[in-house]
């Protein structure tokens, strides 16, 4: 598509957030594109590989202890989206810290860790270990503290749906975190995101992502019963972009913190819905699951090449 006359930004020229200047505003998203390691040697038209463009490859969240995940079936596909319910299946922080780590910073990947606890002393203490660890890391710009996981917890609740909650784990992540961007991953399952966008910007993070995927249920009318082994999911995809941009308009308008707009980005026309609204970088989920170049290619669309 020819591009709008606002739109003057080339998205894969660096930009700064917070302490830290990240090489472009494209990203993957947690959860759909692994730790970034792999990949990297497919091709595709105009494509040297899928991470050509990208500004930072958010990784699979990493937990204190690692996980083998949900029960299958974990992701269900639907005519708009995809309903999953993994389970934050993961190496575990050691293995993450002694392996994935080093490897993305000896493959050049603008990392950004994502990181998922139950207490903000957890996340205090990861982020401490975090930053030790990586001393003289060049390509690892930041974290994201994954703070709204609804195919972990009971019910399908999120873990941070409390605003005093969200502000005592940023507070705990940014005293070890002096020189990279601290991001918080909001949930969209709550009436007020904006209370804990703001609540995470007096605390002290540089940004927030919005949105997490929404609780969803799907059922199988062969057996009556719901898809999933544990009811609910998140649901994600072209779907709930509608409801990822009033949610991102809700922050900016209200808490006045940067937001990395993620929900049902697909092409460089949902991408630019982002950016109009005020998101200062896009991150691309679900799709790059179907095609993983698809954040490549919307880097280039939208830097018109």
């Amino acid at each position: 598509m020819s591009l709008p006359g606002w739109w003057t930004i080339d998205p894969t020229e660096p930009f700064t957030l917070g302490p830290r200047q990240f090489p472009g505003r494209i990203w993957t998203a947690s959860g759909c594109f692994a730790y970034g390691l792999t990949g990297h040697e497919m091709k595709a038209e105009g494509f040297s590989s899928p991470y050509q463009g990208v500004g930072a490859v958010v990784t699979k969240t990493v937990t204190p202890q690692a996980r083998p995940g949900n029960p299958m079936p974990r992701l269900v596909e639907t005519n708009e989206g995809a309903l999953n319910s993994i389970g934050l299946e993961n190496v575990g922080f050691e293995e993450f810290l002694a392996k994935t780590l080093p490897a993305l910073e000896e493959m050049g990947v603008p990392t950004v860790v994502s990181l998922a606890a139950t207490r903000p002393e957890e996340f205090g203490d990861m982020v401490s270990r975090l930053h030790q660890a990586a001393v003289g890391f060049v390509h690892w710009h930041g974290v994201e503290i994954n703070l709204s996981c609804p195919n972990v917890a009971e019910g399908g609740h999120d873990f941070g749906r409390d605003p005093d909650t969200v502000a005592a784990c940023v507070r705990a992540a940014r005293e070890y975190l002096p020189d990279r961007a601290l991001l918080a991953k909001l949930t969209p399952n709550v009436t007020d995101i904006s209370g804990l966008a703001t609540a995470a910007a007096a605390a002290g993070v540089d940004a927030v992502s919005a949105i997490n995927t929404v609780v969803g249920l799907e059922v199988d009318l062969k057996s009556g019963r719901p898809v999933l082994p544990r009811r609910f999911g998140g649901y994600s995809g072209p779907a709930i972009r509608p409801i990822a941009l009033a949610k991102v308009d809700e922050i900016i308008t209200r808490a006045k913190v940067p937001v990395v707009g993620v929900g049902g980005i697909g092409n460089d026309r949902d991408a630019l819905k982002f950016f109009a609204l005020g998101a200062v970088a896009v991150q691309v989920g679900t799709a790059q699951m179907r095609d993983p170049f698809t954040a490549a290619r919307i880097a280039k669309d939208l830097a018109g090449v």
